[in-house]
């Protein structure tokens, strides 16, 4: 697919979503507690920002990626005086530095090459939460199997960093790791 006709899949996705404001994963939320109170994190593939607001109402310095221009336009009007950084980044072309955030969020975004950055980029003893489609299409998320994790898979997505916990259902996968 066309650099230009991705953009304009991802945008009319966004300009067609819900005025309401959008929440964290509830994985996350029901983690909340073993965030840290201070430093910096990041909401990969961020779409409407919901785990980066979440993240940024409890004190941590957060950027918010994505692709999508009219998904990180919403989150700017909504960032207020909170310390969030929203930027339009193609996180597959420029992955986050190593060492360089806290905490690091990935939901419902997909693409298994960026699992290293992703575990290079934690800080020590920093958390990754990753949640996203997982088993065959029932109607929900994804219908092109490369989009969805496999049965098991995402339990060895991280094998430098130490699985905290792991949940899988019919068609999700969420987990978090600590480095």
């Amino acid at each position: 697919m066309a650099e230009d006709e991705k953009r304009a899949r991802w945008h009319a996705c966004y300009a067609q979503a819900e005025t309401l404001a959008p929440e964290p994963l509830p994985f996350l939320a029901a983690h909340a507690d073993w965030l840290p109170a201070g430093g910096r994190a990041l909401d990969l593939a961020c779409g409407r920002g919901g785990n980066a607001l979440f993240l940024a109402r409890r004190g941590l310095e957060t950027w918010a990626w994505d692709y999508a221009e009219s998904a990180v336009a919403g989150l700017r009007q909504r960032a207020d005086a909170l310390p969030l950084r929203v930027e339009c980044r193609d996180v597959v072309a420029h992955p986050p530095e190593p060492e360089s955030f806290d905490v690091i969020v990935v939901a419902h975004f997909l693409y298994r090459p960026l699992f290293p950055a992703l575990a290079a980029a934690s800080r020590s003893g920093g958390l990754l939460f990753y949640e996203t489609w997982a088993g065959a299409y029932a109607g929900r998320g994804p219908q092109n199997p490369e989009y969805r994790l496999k049965p098991g898979e995402l339990a060895g997505a991280f094998p430098a960093l130490t699985l905290l916990e792991l949940q899988e259902d019919v068609d999700r996968a969420a987990g978090v790791w600590r480095c």
